[in-house]
């Protein structure tokens, strides 16, 4: 049962994420804001959850499944390496720098709040 439990979670997380990086195209900001903004608001998420909730299938749902679905490390790290490859090589230290330091601001933030 945990398995569907969190399957159902990381299918909400997916398509919540794939909608906003869809909306996001329109905005033409030659940075992975998106792929950031999703990750540190998964982590904030996941901090707060972790710290809220005690109901081992709420948590399964909501911080593995839909966190877990939601934000992407892949892409993460597909988005990194092109920047690095382009030669991009302070946009690519300043998004490494953010997406971990917000992505830890975020996830503390959760468990304080």
């Amino acid at each position: 049962m945990n398995v569907v439990i969190v399957a159902l979670g990381a299918s909400v997380g997916a398509f919540v994420r794939n909608e906003l990086t869809q909306a996001s195209r329109k905005i033409k900001i030659d940075f992975p804001w998106m792929t950031l903004l999703i990750n540190v608001i998964g982590s904030f998420i996941l901090g707060l959850v972790t710290a809220k909730i005690s109901d081992n299938a709420l948590l399964l749902f909501l911080g593995t499944g839909l966190c877990g679905g939601f934000t992407t490390f892949g892409t993460f790290n597909f988005e990194l390496s092109q920047l690095w490859f382009q030669k991009r090589y302070f946009r690519c230290f300043v998004y490494f720098c953010l997406s971990y330091l917000l992505g830890i601001f975020g996830f503390v933030c959760g468990i304080i709040l």
